[in-house]
């Protein structure tokens, strides 16, 4: 469970962060308080290191050209990471409860079209990455809004894609036939691709993807789990993918995707032939589900803008 494995990663952060500020207590002689305030500030500073070095990895390992002005970019894609990650750690680590209600229809429903809408997020997370996209996205009339959480954590994309084909027929039969919406985030997308070519156009209305690599990232092969080695730029399971839907989408598509992703390399892996291509600067990965822009435009892509 996605929610026992952010426990455990924010856990392992505090333990390292208490044994570092134990060290420097002890070779500084610091005051209980000092010791405390250094183990917080540490505790702050592990998870921004680990996205640091993200950065610098994906930089060094990618084979595209720099784009203009990349170090501003890259810098603010960093900064915001940092609080993003930490953030989407918190919510993802409280567990699947951690969502508010998600809107169901009324008793006025009757009386008005339903919009449904399927949340799939990536790798190693679970449904309370979209915390902060449900008030925007239920203002702009989705309903029902169901977020899906992908389990178990390493199964194959095929074993998720047949989750959410389920997910997305029941939802439609619960809205009385309408067509659903997606969205989803890096994995996700994927993901929602391979659903689609079980339901069709029967079933989902339109896909934007957010992050996802469409075309693999090269870091997805230094792990040696099922999904990374599907996602590696090449694999047998891309190439049948690509090879059945690329310049051949059968539903309205959109891909939103950063030039300072830090896990999607090479970045523009995002883009998808057949697919409105939404090219956004200075954000991470995680960043992507914490940002404002990207939402506005996988609302605008939502109703068809």
């Amino acid at each position: 469970m996605a929610a026992r494995f952010w426990r455990s990663l924010l856990g392992c952060e505090l333990a390292l962060a208490t044994a570092l500020a134990a060290v420097v207590a002890h070779a500084f002689q610091l005051s209980a308080m000092a010791t405390f305030g250094a183990g917080l500030g540490l505790a702050v500073l592990v998870p921004v290191a680990l996205v640091a070095v993200s950065f610098v990895v994906a930089t060094l390992a990618s084979t595209e050209e720099p784009a203009p002005r990349r170090v501003a970019y890259s810098l603010r894609a960093a900064l915001s990471e940092a609080l993003d990650f930490n953030l989407a750690a918190l919510a993802m680590a409280a567990g699947r409860d951690t969502l508010p209600p998600i809107a169901e229809p009324g008793p006025a429903a009757s009386q008005h079209p339903v919009r449904p809408l399927l949340l799939i997020h990536g790798i190693l997370c679970n449904r309370g990455v979209w915390r902060d996209w449900l008030e925007r996205l239920r203002a702009e009339g989705f309903v029902p809004i169901r977020a899906v959480s992908l389990e178990p954590l390493f199964a194959d994309l095929g074993q998720h894609a047949a989750q959410v084909a389920r997910e997305l027929c029941e939802l439609q039969r619960e809205c009385r036939g309408a067509r659903v919406a997606v969205i989803a985030h890096s994995m996700g997308g994927l993901v929602a691709r391979a659903a689609l070519r079980s339901t069709g156009p029967a079933v989902i209305d339109r896909i934007v993807t957010l992050a996802s690599p469409h075309h693999g990232t090269r870091l997805a092969g230094w792990f040696g789990w099922l999904p990374t080695q599907q996602m590696t730029p090449g694999s047998s399971w891309l190439r049948a993918l690509n090879a059945e839907q690329e310049g051949r989408l059968p539903v309205p598509f959109t891909s939103i995707y950063s030039l300072e992703d830090n896990l999607i390399v090479p970045p523009r892996s995002a883009r998808l032939d057949g697919a409105l291509m939404r090219e956004l600067r200075g954000l991470g990965h995680l960043g992507m589900v914490g940002s404002r822009q990207a939402l506005e435009h996988a609302v605008a892509a939502l109703a068809g803008a």
